[in-house]
Protein backbone atom coordinates (compact mmCIF):
# COMPACT_ATOMS: atom_id res chain seq x y z
CA UNK A 1 0.00 0.00 0.00
CA UNK A 2 1.45 3.24 -0.75
CA UNK A 3 1.98 5.65 2.10
CA UNK A 4 -1.03 8.29 2.10
CA UNK A 5 -2.96 9.91 4.82
CA UNK A 6 -4.90 6.15 5.94
CA UNK A 7 -6.15 6.01 9.48
CA UNK A 8 -2.50 3.91 10.25
CA UNK A 9 -1.33 7.77 9.06
CA UNK A 10 -3.55 10.03 10.51
CA UNK A 11 -3.78 8.59 13.97
CA UNK A 12 0.36 8.66 14.84
CA UNK A 13 -0.05 12.36 13.04
CA UNK A 14 -2.46 13.53 15.09
CA UNK A 15 -0.68 12.30 18.14
CA UNK A 16 2.61 13.76 16.89
CA UNK A 17 1.22 16.73 16.07
CA UNK A 18 -0.65 17.38 19.56
CA UNK A 19 2.71 16.31 21.20
CA UNK A 20 4.53 18.51 19.94
CA UNK A 21 1.67 21.62 20.04
CA UNK A 22 2.68 20.37 23.81
CA UNK A 23 6.06 20.08 23.84
CA UNK A 24 6.23 23.51 22.81
CA UNK A 25 3.80 24.92 24.99
CA UNK A 26 5.54 23.09 27.92
CA UNK A 27 8.81 24.25 26.96
CA UNK A 28 7.80 27.90 27.07
CA UNK A 29 6.44 28.00 30.18
CA UNK A 30 9.22 25.89 31.46
CA UNK A 31 11.74 28.35 29.99
CA UNK A 32 9.77 31.37 31.33
CA UNK A 33 9.77 30.02 34.78
CA UNK A 34 13.32 28.84 34.98
CA UNK A 35 14.19 33.01 33.78
CA UNK A 36 11.65 34.75 36.38
CA UNK A 37 12.54 32.25 39.37
CA UNK A 38 16.11 33.19 38.22
CA UNK A 39 15.43 36.79 38.20
CA UNK A 40 13.70 36.76 41.76
CA UNK A 41 16.73 34.71 42.94
CA UNK A 42 18.82 36.95 41.68
CA UNK A 43 17.39 40.16 43.03
CA UNK A 44 16.81 38.70 46.61
CA UNK A 45 20.76 37.62 46.34
CA UNK A 46 21.46 41.13 45.16
CA UNK A 47 19.81 42.67 47.80
CA UNK A 48 21.15 40.47 50.55
CA UNK A 49 24.18 40.85 49.34
CA UNK A 50 24.20 44.49 49.29
CA UNK A 51 22.66 44.49 53.02
CA UNK A 52 25.33 42.24 54.01
CA UNK A 53 28.20 44.28 52.41
CA UNK A 54 26.96 47.56 53.57
CA UNK A 55 26.64 46.19 57.19
CA UNK A 56 30.34 44.98 57.17
CA UNK A 57 32.30 47.44 55.50
CA UNK A 58 30.58 50.08 57.67
CA UNK A 59 32.22 48.17 60.71
CA UNK A 60 35.62 47.65 58.69
CA UNK A 61 35.82 51.27 57.44
CA UNK A 62 35.18 52.37 61.60
CA UNK A 63 37.86 50.16 62.24
CA UNK A 64 39.76 50.79 59.14
CA UNK A 65 40.93 47.69 58.12
CA UNK A 66 40.94 48.24 54.51
CA UNK A 67 42.24 44.66 53.66
CA UNK A 68 39.80 42.68 55.04
CA UNK A 69 37.21 45.59 53.04
CA UNK A 70 38.71 44.82 49.99
CA UNK A 71 38.76 41.00 50.60
CA UNK A 72 35.01 40.70 51.63
CA UNK A 73 34.81 42.97 47.58
CA UNK A 74 37.00 40.18 46.29
CA UNK A 75 34.58 37.37 47.97
CA UNK A 76 31.10 39.54 46.49
CA UNK A 77 32.97 38.78 42.95
CA UNK A 78 33.08 34.76 42.74
CA UNK A 79 29.52 34.94 42.12
CA UNK A 80 28.58 34.06 38.51
CA UNK A 81 26.21 36.77 38.00
CA UNK A 82 27.93 39.93 39.46
CA UNK A 83 29.32 41.79 36.68
CA UNK A 84 30.87 44.77 38.71
CA UNK A 85 30.85 46.09 42.30
CA UNK A 86 32.38 49.07 43.85
CA UNK A 87 32.49 50.83 47.50
CA UNK A 88 32.21 54.76 46.67
CA UNK A 89 32.14 57.67 49.22
CA UNK A 90 29.84 60.62 49.53
CA UNK A 91 32.35 62.34 46.71
CA UNK A 92 32.06 59.57 44.16
CA UNK A 93 35.58 58.11 44.68
CA UNK A 94 35.48 54.45 44.48
CA UNK A 95 36.84 53.21 47.23
CA UNK A 96 37.03 49.03 46.98
CA UNK A 97 36.09 47.43 43.73
CA UNK A 98 36.00 43.96 42.52
CA UNK A 99 37.69 45.05 40.03
CA UNK A 100 40.87 46.61 41.19
CA UNK A 101 41.09 48.92 38.04
CA UNK A 102 38.36 51.16 39.22
CA UNK A 103 39.93 51.75 42.57
CA UNK A 104 40.23 55.79 43.36
CA UNK A 105 38.28 56.43 40.31
CA UNK A 106 35.48 58.60 39.97
CA UNK A 107 31.80 56.76 39.72
CA UNK A 108 31.19 58.86 36.60
CA UNK A 109 34.72 57.39 34.84
CA UNK A 110 33.77 54.20 35.72
CA UNK A 111 31.26 52.04 34.00
CA UNK A 112 28.67 52.50 36.46
CA UNK A 113 28.60 56.16 35.69
CA UNK A 114 24.71 56.46 34.61
CA UNK A 115 23.93 55.24 38.21
CA UNK A 116 25.61 58.10 40.20
CA UNK A 117 22.09 60.32 40.05
CA UNK A 118 20.83 57.52 41.75
CA UNK A 119 23.58 56.34 44.37
CA UNK A 120 23.68 60.09 45.35
CA UNK A 121 19.87 60.14 46.19
CA UNK A 122 20.33 56.60 48.46
CA UNK A 123 23.23 58.08 50.29
CA UNK A 124 21.18 61.02 50.78
CA UNK A 125 17.93 59.24 51.85
CA UNK A 126 20.19 56.18 53.67
CA UNK A 127 17.80 53.85 51.56
CA UNK A 128 18.37 51.05 49.61
CA UNK A 129 17.50 51.48 45.64
CA UNK A 130 17.62 48.42 43.30
CA UNK A 131 16.84 48.81 39.59
CA UNK A 132 17.05 47.14 36.35
CA UNK A 133 18.38 49.08 33.27
CA UNK A 134 16.59 49.83 30.01
CA UNK A 135 16.98 46.85 28.40
CA UNK A 136 15.87 43.95 31.62
CA UNK A 137 19.50 42.65 30.71
CA UNK A 138 21.43 43.91 34.09
CA UNK A 139 20.58 44.71 37.51
CA UNK A 140 22.32 47.82 39.72
CA UNK A 141 21.72 47.20 43.44
CA UNK A 142 23.09 50.07 46.11
CA UNK A 143 23.24 49.82 49.65
CA UNK A 144 24.43 52.68 51.81
CA UNK A 145 25.68 53.00 54.97
CA UNK A 146 27.53 55.40 57.27
CA UNK A 147 31.17 54.98 56.82
CA UNK A 148 32.25 56.34 60.27
CA UNK A 149 30.71 57.48 63.72
CA UNK A 150 30.25 60.84 62.15
CA UNK A 151 26.09 60.92 60.03
CA UNK A 152 27.95 63.11 56.93
CA UNK A 153 30.88 60.37 56.24
CA UNK A 154 28.36 58.01 54.02
CA UNK A 155 29.35 55.92 51.40
CA UNK A 156 26.84 53.04 49.35
CA UNK A 157 27.83 49.55 47.95
CA UNK A 158 27.16 49.28 44.26
CA UNK A 159 26.48 45.96 42.69
CA UNK A 160 25.73 45.24 38.97
CA UNK A 161 24.44 41.73 38.03
CA UNK A 162 24.48 40.57 34.81
CA UNK A 163 22.73 37.24 34.76
CA UNK A 164 22.95 37.02 30.89
CA UNK A 165 24.95 33.92 30.78
CA UNK A 166 22.96 31.99 33.49
CA UNK A 167 20.11 32.96 31.63
CA UNK A 168 21.54 31.14 28.31
CA UNK A 169 22.19 28.58 30.36
CA UNK A 170 18.95 27.83 31.84
CA UNK A 171 17.40 28.14 28.26
CA UNK A 172 19.74 25.81 26.73
CA UNK A 173 18.43 23.19 29.56
CA UNK A 174 15.24 24.08 28.73
CA UNK A 175 16.05 23.36 24.83
CA UNK A 176 17.34 20.09 26.29
CA UNK A 177 15.08 19.11 28.08
CA UNK A 178 12.71 19.79 25.39
CA UNK A 179 14.68 17.67 23.07
CA UNK A 180 14.80 14.73 25.00
CA UNK A 181 11.10 14.84 25.44
CA UNK A 182 10.70 15.44 21.51
CA UNK A 183 12.49 12.36 21.24
CA UNK A 184 10.45 10.41 23.40
CA UNK A 185 7.36 11.41 21.30
CA UNK A 186 8.88 10.30 18.89
CA UNK A 187 9.39 6.70 19.74
CA UNK A 188 6.35 6.75 21.23
CA UNK A 189 4.69 8.22 17.94
CA UNK A 190 6.55 5.09 15.95
CA UNK A 191 5.53 2.39 18.26
CA UNK A 192 2.17 3.69 18.14
CA UNK A 193 2.38 2.86 14.26
CA UNK A 194 4.26 0.08 14.03
CA UNK A 195 1.51 -1.33 16.88
CA UNK A 196 -1.34 -0.02 14.39
CA UNK A 197 0.32 -1.34 11.28
CA UNK A 198 0.45 -4.93 12.87
CA UNK A 199 -2.96 -4.93 14.79
CA UNK A 200 -4.92 -2.69 12.70
CA UNK A 201 -3.17 -1.85 9.15
CA UNK A 202 -2.12 -5.44 8.39
CA UNK A 203 -5.42 -6.46 8.70
CA UNK A 204 -7.21 -3.56 6.69
CA UNK A 205 -5.25 -4.46 4.06
CA UNK A 206 -5.88 -7.96 4.08
CA UNK A 207 -9.31 -7.10 4.24
CA UNK A 208 -8.99 -4.55 1.10
CA UNK A 209 -7.73 -7.79 -0.35
CA UNK A 210 -10.72 -9.50 0.11
CA UNK A 211 -12.65 -6.99 -1.35
CA UNK A 212 -10.62 -6.25 -4.31
CA UNK A 213 -10.67 -9.88 -5.11
CA UNK A 214 -14.25 -9.92 -5.11
CA UNK A 215 -14.27 -7.10 -7.26
CA UNK A 216 -11.65 -8.04 -10.08
CA UNK A 217 -13.40 -11.16 -10.23
CA UNK A 218 -11.13 -12.58 -8.68
CA UNK A 219 -10.78 -16.23 -6.27
CA UNK A 220 -12.87 -15.12 -3.07
CA UNK A 221 -10.35 -15.32 -0.53
CA UNK A 222 -11.40 -16.63 3.11
CA UNK A 223 -12.11 -14.17 5.53
CA UNK A 224 -9.96 -13.00 8.44
CA UNK A 225 -9.24 -14.72 11.62
CA UNK A 226 -10.21 -13.58 15.35
CA UNK A 227 -13.02 -12.10 17.17
CA UNK A 228 -12.45 -8.39 16.63
CA UNK A 229 -14.31 -5.83 14.77
CA UNK A 230 -12.33 -6.21 11.68
CA UNK A 231 -12.95 -10.32 11.71
CA UNK A 232 -16.68 -9.86 11.70
CA UNK A 233 -16.58 -6.77 9.17
CA UNK A 234 -14.77 -9.64 6.88
CA UNK A 235 -16.96 -12.72 7.69
CA UNK A 236 -19.87 -10.56 7.43
CA UNK A 237 -19.02 -9.25 4.01
CA UNK A 238 -17.94 -13.05 2.96
CA UNK A 239 -21.39 -14.04 3.72
CA UNK A 240 -23.05 -11.68 2.17
CA UNK A 241 -20.82 -12.05 -1.57
CA UNK A 242 -21.66 -15.80 -0.83
CA UNK A 243 -25.74 -14.89 -0.84
CA UNK A 244 -24.75 -12.93 -3.89
CA UNK A 245 -23.36 -15.81 -5.60
CA UNK A 246 -25.79 -18.08 -4.75
CA UNK A 247 -28.58 -15.71 -5.74
CA UNK A 248 -26.38 -15.23 -8.94
CA UNK A 249 -26.48 -18.98 -9.41
CA UNK A 250 -30.31 -19.20 -8.96
CA UNK A 251 -31.16 -16.05 -11.65
CA UNK A 252 -28.87 -17.98 -13.97
CA UNK A 253 -30.27 -21.17 -13.45
CA UNK A 254 -33.63 -19.60 -13.99
CA UNK A 255 -32.26 -18.15 -17.02
CA UNK A 256 -30.60 -21.28 -18.11
CA UNK A 257 -34.06 -22.93 -17.97
CA UNK A 258 -35.74 -20.52 -19.58
CA UNK A 259 -33.46 -20.68 -22.47
CA UNK A 260 -34.31 -24.51 -22.36
CA UNK A 261 -37.99 -24.09 -22.52
CA UNK A 262 -37.55 -21.25 -25.51
CA UNK A 263 -35.70 -23.94 -27.24
CA UNK A 264 -37.56 -26.75 -26.34
CA UNK A 265 -40.76 -24.54 -27.76
CA UNK A 266 -38.98 -23.90 -31.13
CA UNK A 267 -37.30 -27.59 -31.75
CA UNK A 268 -40.93 -29.43 -30.71
CA UNK A 269 -43.08 -26.67 -32.03
CA UNK A 270 -41.63 -23.72 -34.69
CA UNK A 271 -39.08 -26.51 -36.49
CA UNK A 272 -41.90 -29.31 -37.11
CA UNK A 273 -44.24 -26.20 -38.33
CA UNK A 274 -41.92 -25.41 -40.30
CA UNK A 275 -40.85 -28.65 -41.52
CA UNK A 276 -44.38 -30.12 -42.64
CA UNK A 277 -45.25 -26.53 -43.96
CA UNK A 278 -41.82 -27.53 -46.38
CA UNK A 279 -42.86 -30.96 -46.84
CA UNK A 280 -46.28 -29.83 -48.22
CA UNK A 281 -44.38 -27.29 -50.62
CA UNK A 282 -42.45 -29.90 -51.68
CA UNK A 283 -45.80 -31.81 -52.64
CA UNK A 284 -47.50 -29.43 -54.38
CA UNK A 285 -44.23 -28.50 -56.49
CA UNK A 286 -45.94 -31.37 -59.06
CA UNK A 287 -49.45 -29.57 -58.71
CA UNK A 288 -48.23 -25.98 -59.91
CA UNK A 289 -48.29 -24.66 -63.33
CA UNK A 290 -44.67 -24.62 -65.08
CA UNK A 291 -44.73 -20.74 -65.01
CA UNK A 292 -45.18 -21.02 -60.91
CA UNK A 293 -42.76 -23.88 -60.15
CA UNK A 294 -39.64 -22.01 -60.35
CA UNK A 295 -41.60 -19.58 -57.25
CA UNK A 296 -42.10 -22.67 -55.42
CA UNK A 297 -39.18 -24.26 -55.29
CA UNK A 298 -37.53 -21.21 -54.03
CA UNK A 299 -40.01 -21.00 -51.00
CA UNK A 300 -39.16 -24.61 -50.49
CA UNK A 301 -35.66 -23.81 -50.43
CA UNK A 302 -36.62 -20.96 -48.41
CA UNK A 303 -38.53 -23.08 -45.52
CA UNK A 304 -35.11 -25.22 -45.68
CA UNK A 305 -32.91 -22.84 -44.74
CA UNK A 306 -35.72 -21.36 -42.02
CA UNK A 307 -35.81 -25.05 -40.75
CA UNK A 308 -31.93 -24.96 -40.44
CA UNK A 309 -32.32 -21.77 -38.86
CA UNK A 310 -34.83 -22.53 -36.43
CA UNK A 311 -33.01 -25.95 -35.59
CA UNK A 312 -29.32 -23.60 -34.69
CA UNK A 313 -31.44 -21.43 -32.40
CA UNK A 314 -33.17 -24.33 -30.43
CA UNK A 315 -29.55 -25.77 -30.36
CA UNK A 316 -27.81 -22.63 -28.96
CA UNK A 317 -30.72 -22.15 -26.15
CA UNK A 318 -30.91 -25.93 -25.35
CA UNK A 319 -28.15 -28.15 -26.27
CA UNK A 320 -29.54 -31.26 -26.03
CA UNK A 321 -26.29 -33.23 -26.37
CA UNK A 322 -24.76 -31.51 -23.40
CA UNK A 323 -26.65 -33.37 -20.79
CA UNK A 324 -26.41 -36.55 -23.35
CA UNK A 325 -23.00 -36.45 -25.11
CA UNK A 326 -21.39 -34.04 -22.80
CA UNK A 327 -19.57 -30.59 -23.27
CA UNK A 328 -16.85 -32.15 -26.06
CA UNK A 329 -19.72 -32.34 -28.10
CA UNK A 330 -21.93 -29.06 -27.37
CA UNK A 331 -18.68 -27.62 -28.28
CA UNK A 332 -18.39 -29.41 -31.52
CA UNK A 333 -22.02 -28.28 -32.19
CA UNK A 334 -21.11 -24.41 -31.10
CA UNK A 335 -17.83 -24.71 -33.64
CA UNK A 336 -20.42 -25.80 -36.60
CA UNK A 337 -23.05 -23.10 -35.43
CA UNK A 338 -19.56 -20.42 -35.82
CA UNK A 339 -18.67 -22.31 -39.49
CA UNK A 340 -22.01 -22.22 -40.71
CA UNK A 341 -23.58 -19.10 -39.32
CA UNK A 342 -19.87 -17.05 -39.62
CA UNK A 343 -18.48 -18.28 -42.08
CA UNK A 344 -15.29 -18.91 -39.82
CA UNK A 345 -13.14 -21.96 -39.61
CA UNK A 346 -13.14 -23.17 -35.75
CA UNK A 347 -11.36 -25.93 -34.23
CA UNK A 348 -12.52 -27.34 -30.49
CA UNK A 349 -9.65 -29.29 -28.67
CA UNK A 350 -11.00 -30.23 -25.29
CA UNK A 351 -8.62 -32.96 -22.64
CA UNK A 352 -10.23 -35.65 -21.15
CA UNK A 353 -9.98 -34.37 -17.71
CA UNK A 354 -12.09 -31.51 -18.20
CA UNK A 355 -15.31 -33.68 -18.27
CA UNK A 356 -15.04 -35.76 -15.12
CA UNK A 357 -13.83 -32.49 -13.31
CA UNK A 358 -17.42 -30.68 -14.34
CA UNK A 359 -20.73 -31.32 -12.87
CA UNK A 360 -24.10 -30.78 -15.53
CA UNK A 361 -24.55 -27.14 -13.97
CA UNK A 362 -20.88 -25.91 -14.66
CA UNK A 363 -20.88 -27.51 -17.89
CA UNK A 364 -23.61 -24.87 -19.07
CA UNK A 365 -22.20 -22.09 -17.66
CA UNK A 366 -19.15 -22.82 -19.19
CA UNK A 367 -20.12 -23.40 -22.02
CA UNK A 368 -22.28 -20.41 -22.20
CA UNK A 369 -19.25 -18.78 -21.39
CA UNK A 370 -17.80 -20.43 -24.42
CA UNK A 371 -20.56 -19.04 -27.05
CA UNK A 372 -20.52 -15.41 -25.81
CA UNK A 373 -17.15 -15.22 -26.49
CA UNK A 374 -16.79 -16.87 -29.70
CA UNK A 375 -20.17 -15.07 -30.63
CA UNK A 376 -18.47 -11.83 -29.69
CA UNK A 377 -15.18 -12.28 -31.42
CA UNK A 378 -17.21 -13.56 -34.82
CA UNK A 379 -19.55 -10.13 -34.75
CA UNK A 380 -17.02 -7.85 -33.44
CA UNK A 381 -14.14 -8.83 -34.38
CA UNK A 382 -14.37 -10.21 -37.92
CA UNK A 383 -11.77 -13.20 -37.61
CA UNK A 384 -10.98 -15.81 -40.03
CA UNK A 385 -9.85 -18.42 -38.20
CA UNK A 386 -10.82 -19.70 -33.99
CA UNK A 387 -9.73 -21.94 -31.95
CA UNK A 388 -11.53 -23.16 -28.57
CA UNK A 389 -9.87 -25.38 -25.81
CA UNK A 390 -10.44 -26.70 -22.59
CA UNK A 391 -7.62 -27.72 -20.47
CA UNK A 392 -6.95 -28.38 -16.76
CA UNK A 393 -3.45 -26.42 -15.33
CA UNK A 394 -2.66 -26.44 -12.02
CA UNK A 395 -6.61 -27.17 -10.34
CA UNK A 396 -8.06 -24.38 -12.57
CA UNK A 397 -10.00 -24.87 -15.55
CA UNK A 398 -8.74 -22.67 -18.28
CA UNK A 399 -10.59 -22.24 -21.43
CA UNK A 400 -8.89 -20.26 -24.33
CA UNK A 401 -10.12 -18.87 -27.16
CA UNK A 402 -7.85 -17.58 -30.18
CA UNK A 403 -8.79 -15.54 -33.18
CA UNK A 404 -7.47 -13.65 -36.01
CA UNK A 405 -9.87 -10.65 -36.05
CA UNK A 406 -9.59 -7.16 -34.19
CA UNK A 407 -8.86 -7.88 -30.39
CA UNK A 408 -12.46 -7.86 -29.12
CA UNK A 409 -11.52 -5.23 -26.16
CA UNK A 410 -10.66 -2.63 -28.85
CA UNK A 411 -14.56 -3.21 -29.74
CA UNK A 412 -16.25 -3.77 -26.89
CA UNK A 413 -20.06 -2.28 -26.34
CA UNK A 414 -20.83 -3.30 -22.91
CA UNK A 415 -23.75 -5.07 -24.03
CA UNK A 416 -26.82 -7.70 -22.30
CA UNK A 417 -24.22 -10.80 -23.50
CA UNK A 418 -21.21 -9.18 -21.87
CA UNK A 419 -23.63 -8.59 -18.76
CA UNK A 420 -24.74 -11.94 -18.27
CA UNK A 421 -21.12 -13.20 -19.01
CA UNK A 422 -19.93 -11.51 -16.21
CA UNK A 423 -22.81 -13.25 -14.11
CA UNK A 424 -21.49 -16.53 -15.59
CA UNK A 425 -17.44 -15.85 -14.74
CA UNK A 426 -19.09 -14.72 -11.02
CA UNK A 427 -20.72 -17.69 -10.76
CA UNK A 428 -17.79 -20.28 -11.96
CA UNK A 429 -15.58 -17.47 -9.49
CA UNK A 430 -13.45 -17.09 -12.75
CA UNK A 431 -11.02 -14.47 -13.87
CA UNK A 432 -11.05 -13.16 -17.43
CA UNK A 433 -7.53 -12.03 -19.28
CA UNK A 434 -6.87 -10.86 -23.16
CA UNK A 435 -4.06 -10.34 -24.56
CA UNK A 436 -2.40 -9.87 -27.90
CA UNK A 437 0.77 -12.17 -29.77
CA UNK A 438 1.67 -12.58 -33.00
CA UNK A 439 -1.64 -11.18 -34.50
CA UNK A 440 -3.88 -13.43 -32.52
CA UNK A 441 -6.20 -12.36 -30.18
CA UNK A 442 -6.07 -14.19 -27.10
CA UNK A 443 -8.70 -14.27 -24.63
CA UNK A 444 -8.84 -16.75 -21.34
CA UNK A 445 -10.98 -17.77 -18.75
CA UNK A 446 -9.19 -19.71 -15.22
CA UNK A 447 -11.75 -20.95 -13.24
CA UNK A 448 -10.81 -22.70 -9.81
CA UNK A 449 -12.06 -26.57 -9.76
CA UNK A 450 -13.93 -27.62 -6.90
CA UNK A 451 -11.70 -30.37 -4.74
Amino acid sequence: MKARWTIQWKIPGAVLLFGCVIILVNHWRNERSLVERHLQRVEQEAADTGSRLSGVLQHLSRRQQQRAAELEMSYASLSPDVDLGVVCGRDGTILYATQLQWCGVHVKESPLADEWSRVRGAMEKMAAAQMWDASHARLVTISPFYEGYDTAERAAVLLRHDPTLTLSRLRGEARHESVQHAWVLLALTLLLWFTLDELVGRRVRDLLGQVRMVGTEGHEPPPLAGSDELSVISREFHDAVSRLRSAERLVLDAAEQERRRIGSDLHDDLCQRLSATKMKTEVMLNQVPPESRALAEQVAAELQDAVGLARGMAHGLSPVGLEAHGLAHALELLAGFVRGAFQVSCAVELEEAVEPALNVPEKELVFRVAQELAANACKHSKPGRMSISLCVEHGDLVLTVIHDGIPYEERESGGMGLALMKQRLHALNAVIERSVEAGFAITVVRAPLKK
